[in-house]
């Protein structure tokens, strides 16, 4: 990560959280959700709401709330063909028809995951990149290979004063976070996961009742080799 400038742009920064949080709700959201979210005055956020529905990032609903607005799906093909992640997408087919598991592919934000491709066994791998809907991070065995790679204090700093789906408490969500960068890999919730690598902060992982403890010396060569591929074609 990289580290905040001396005299970072804090408005730059607000205005990127409060787009951020509508688009990770499933449902247009009113501008006090958002304050209360994110912590933020009210009037700020109704301002910074407006500008972004303004600018055609959001639209303002019938309901006084705001949702995605059109200019959205339109950064989202220019950030996937800038960032390469849409040629990961033929390892991930590759390991999905090679072990017919859930197979999957997300990046964290804050306390989620927002999956870039995700498929269960025998699904149309047409419908497995980017159908599957934002999910809570600490429920997730990505979310937790991808919370791993954060430091304990950035942890707490998401999760202080918060529920945690999942764990009972604070110090229990970051054992296992201690186990999981030990390991190299986190099993979670009947999924082996793991991190494409700090630049590319994205993770790979298959779930299955086949995945346990005692069989990820057999699966995580595989889930290996899918990394590199990914970070092959990131690379090239």
């Amino acid at each position: 990560m990289v580290a905040l400038p001396k005299q970072p742009n804090k408005s730059l920064i607000d205005g990127i959280r409060c787009l951020q949080e509508v688009l990770s709700r499933a449902e247009p959201v009113g501008v006090g959700q958002v304050a209360t979210e994110l912590g933020l005055e009210t009037t700020r956020v109704h301002r910074i709401l407006r500008t972004l529905a303004a600018s055609g990032m959001l639209r303002w609903t019938d309901k006084r709330k705001y949702a995605p607005g059109p200019a959205v799906p339109v950064l989202a093909t220019q950030t996937m063909h800038a960032s390469g992640f849409y040629r990961a997408i033929g390892p991930m087919v590759e390991l999905h028809k090679d072990l017919n598991m859930i197979t999957a592919m997300g990046l964290l934000w804050n306390r989620s995951v927002s999956y870039l491709f995700h498929a269960e066994p025998d699904q149309a791998l047409t419908s497995a990149i980017g159908s599957f809907d934002v999910w809570p991070a600490t429920v997730s065995g990505l979310g937790v290979a991808l919370l791993a790679l954060q430091t304990d204090q950035t942890v707490e700093e998401l999760y202080v004063g918060r529920e945690i789906p999942g764990f009972n408490s604070l110090p229990h969500l970051l054992d296992t976070l201690s186990e999981a960068r030990e390991r190299g890999y986190a099993i979670h919730h009947n999924t082996l996961a793991i991190c494409i690598d700090e630049t590319f902060q994205a993770a790979i992982g298959f779930s299955s009742q086949k995945v346990s403890v005692k069989s990820v010396s057999k699966y995580l060569p595989r889930l290996l080799k899918c990394k590199q591929e990914i970070l092959d074609v990131l690379h090239a």
